[in-house]
């Protein structure tokens, strides 16, 4: 295979927090060195080399501060926050599409998937071929999570370094990477995942493996990625194998809809059999900053503008509200009295209902339409019991779900063949009946893309979803044009008083069919070519 590169300065975030490069190869003495190390590694330092790989993994790429970025930047969400002024990791540049080479998703983003990347290779490639099991399987999750990092730079950057191995001297400036090529590395990185990874031993006994790989997540992020690919690049020819891979996971009998969708995101759905892939929070408060990524700070109610009700913790940032677009959708699509729209949207009445007292004097709400996220809010229920209500919640975060599996492969059935078997068709009206809905008796290509929209809300596939099927430029037209200011009821009525404000958007850019690389990042490589229109 062709050499495969990965970037100077990636790197250098990975050894400003591992120790610099001579350290690494010229240990301190006493020490020993990194070579030595990865060379007569057992099981037990496999564990930990894996355990900080995933650490790593869930703390950046699939950390909250990204994933509100992917939802921000869509047309289902607005940044909300604490006021207009707030545009923590450039989400209200985002919902504006106001963005620059020098914002923070760009540079940290980029730099977190090169270190996943380089933690991947230095176990795959460092440690020896073995007959250990344990040793086997690490390396296993090793190539699972690379795949799966190398994957998201691909959606994100399109066309970024490919990096298949532990860079050396030549490979300091490394130029873009072939699509194409990346693609195959990533399948392939997968399907051998997917050999060695263990399945899960009965449906709905993720907890005997924690919150770590599994053949079946591996076989579900293979269909993904295909069928992503298929659809972005215009290549029916992968829509093939991203059929056969989801229908593995979906023949293993393994896997299904947990009955109360409701309960995604709960600790009531933590290790359910819907969830194929998820990080693991902790049970108790030990170590629980290493284990939450703080979704539910970053999305619950925010108690100095709301009276929060005593169901929930009164902690909370209010991002990512609901936009008017998707509100609107959702009513027309579930219905306002729909046990999906209502797991999905929380109204200002129903936290009326709930105990509070409204909105305080003088506040309003920014960046709301009356409606606020419910799939993030912070239960009492859910909340540590050893520590009592603090703004940490014991809910495991699902990366991967059944719903979307059956999704995927309505989508890939369709497109591939007409799903002239009717199969594509019985998958997604498993997804719409588990909501409530009354099944389709035909499937169109609107239908498929209306029932991600409705079922993946804040699980941050719209954005990407939009650049794939070619409907971004028309979807996002007018974003970020108009705010949107929730100031409770109007004074002697139950009537929202919501007001419009202009914004500062601009609305789509065609740029933005791909995310461009830093300007530090070129800064430290002349070989990287920027992204076209930045």
């Amino acid at each position: 295979m062709k050499k495969i590169y990965i970037i100077a300065s990636a790197l250098l975030l990975v050894f400003s927090s591992t120790s610099c490069l001579k350290e690494l190869e010229n240990p301190q003495k006493g020490a020993i060195s990194m070579s030595d190390y990865y060379a007569n590694a057992n099981g037990e330092d496999a564990e930990k080399l894996i355990a900080r790989t995933y650490n790593r993994y869930f703390g950046s790429i699939e950390a909250t501060t990204t994933l509100n970025f992917l939802d921000v930047i869509s047309d289902d969400n607005y940044c909300g926050g604490g006021s207009w002024a707030d545009n923590a990791n450039a989400y209200r540049d985002a919902q504006e599409f106001i963005l620059t080479t020098a914002s923070w998703p760009f540079r940290s983003t980029y730099q977190s998937m090169y270190a996943v990347i380089y933690y991947c290779n230095l176990i795959i490639d460092k440690i020896p071929e073995s007959n250990d099991a344990t040793i086997n399987r690490v390396k296993a999750e090793a190539k699972f999570l690379r795949a799966a990092s190398l994957f998201e730079a691909m959606r994100w950057y399109k066309n970024p370094p490919f990096a298949d191995h532990i860079y050396g001297a030549d490979d300091m400036l490394a130029p873009n990477g072939d699509p194409a090529e990346m693609i195959e590395w990533i399948l392939a990185n997968f399907e051998e995942a997917a050999a060695t990874l263990p399945a899960v031993p009965g449906k709905g006994q993720q907890i005997k493996i924690g919150g770590r790989a599994t053949s079946g997540a591996a076989w579900a992020y293979y269909g993904k990625a295909a069928l992503w690919y298929a659809t972005a690049n215009k290549d029916n020819s992968y829509l093939s194998k991203a059929i056969t891979a989801l229908k593995k996971v979906m023949d293993s009998g393994l896997y299904d809809l947990i009955p109360d969708i409701a309960d995604i995101g709960r600790c009531a759905a933590d290790f359910s059999y819907e969830y194929l892939f998820e990080r693991n929070c902790a049970e108790t408060s030990q170590n629980k900053n290493i284990q939450n990524d703080q979704r539910q700070t970053w999305r619950s109610l925010r108690n100095d503008n709301v009276d929060i009700p005593p169901q929930i913790v009164g902690y909370g940032w209010s991002f990512c509200n609901p936009s008017k677009e998707f509100v609107e959708f959702m009513k027309e699509h579930d219905g306002v009295d729909n046990v999906r729209f209502k797991a999905k949207l929380l109204s200002f009445d129903e936290i009326i209902d709930m105990g509070s007292t409204g909105l305080f004097d003088g506040r309003y709400c920014p960046d709301c339409v009356g409606y606020f996220n419910a799939t993030a809010l912070m239960w009492v229920a859910d909340v540590y019991p050893d520590t009592g209500n603090s703004f940490w919640s014991r809910a495991n975060v699902a990366f991967m779900r059944y719903a979307e599996v059956l999704l995927m492969y309505a989508e890939a059935q369709f497109l591939a063949n007409g799903d002239s078997d009717g199969s594509g068709l019985a998958a997604l009206n498993k997804v719409r009946v588990r909501s409530e809905l009354p099944p389709l008796t035909k499937l169109t290509y609107q239908d498929i893309k209306d029932e991600r929209r409705a079922e993946l809300f804040t699980e941050e596939e719209r954005f990407f979803d939009l650049r794939r099927w070619g409907d971004a430029a028309e979807a996002l037209k007018d974003r970020g044009k108009v705010r949107y200011e929730f100031w409770g009821y109007k004074p002697g009525t139950t009537e929202w008083d919501i007001r419009e404000q202009p914004g500062m958007g601009k609305g789509w850019d065609p740029k933005y069919e791909q995310f461009p690389y830093s300007s530090a990042q070129l800064l430290a490589n002349p070989n990287l070519e920027q992204a076209p229109g930045w």
